[in-house]
């Protein structure tokens, strides 16, 4: 199964992201679908088959996005990544669950991309990701506020690298506009 270097692909994603073209008037379900969207040609243009909505060949409940390795002419096979993203504050465990559940064909990556409401919440979300996580290769995005307050655009975005319970990377990156239009970005960008 095809490790992917999930650090790289969120590097990618903040570099890229101004690309999305999405502004503070755009609502949730606009940078769900864009985002999505990205991972697709993504993976895509990695080679992949990306499915959205995927079932599975119908046997599991459906993830926003799948990449998938190879297909036999009834069957695909090779689940490359399982992709979730979810903007309701209420839904980030059940996206972990999404996630981590355990099913018959379990992907050799997965990445989630939650909006969460505080710092304390990204602390506890890692907290039961660490105790149910058996994949290892696992990406968990979560957009936030620096301030806890309620500004018009989420301008943290905290990644966290799992390899099952232990957390083996993390990264900060920033979200700012320029005219309305949002660009995420590192705080010293040739770091990375």
């Amino acid at each position: 199964m095809m490790k992917l270097d999930l650090m790289r692909i969120f590097d990618g994603y903040v570099r890229n992201y101004h690309t999305l073209n999405l502004t503070v008037h755009h609502g949730k379900h606009s940078f769900t679908m864009t985002e999505i969207e990205y991972f697709s040609r993504l993976g895509s243009m990695l080679g992949y088959y990306p499915f959205t909505e995927d079932t599975c060949n119908g046997s599991v409940r459906p993830m926003d996005l799948s990449w998938w390795g190879s297909f036999d002419g009834e069957y695909w096979h090779d689940l490359v990544l399982h992709l979730e993203r979810e903007n309701w504050f209420k839904k980030d465990e059940e996206t972990l669950d999404k996630l981590f559940c355990e099913r018959e064909c379990m992907p050799a990556n997965v990445i989630g991309i939650m909006n969460v409401q505080n710092q304390d919440r990204i602390a506890e979300l890692i907290a039961m990701a660490r105790r149910t996580c058996k994949i290892t290769n696992a990406l968990l995005v979560f957009r936030t506020s620096s301030s806890g307050k309620n500004p018009g655009y989420f301008d943290e975005v905290h990644a966290y690298l799992l390899d099952k319970s232990k957390v083996v990377a993390k990264k900060l990156a920033y979200v700012s506009e320029i005219n309305g239009t949002l660009f995420m970005h590192y705080n010293n960008p040739l770091a990375h």
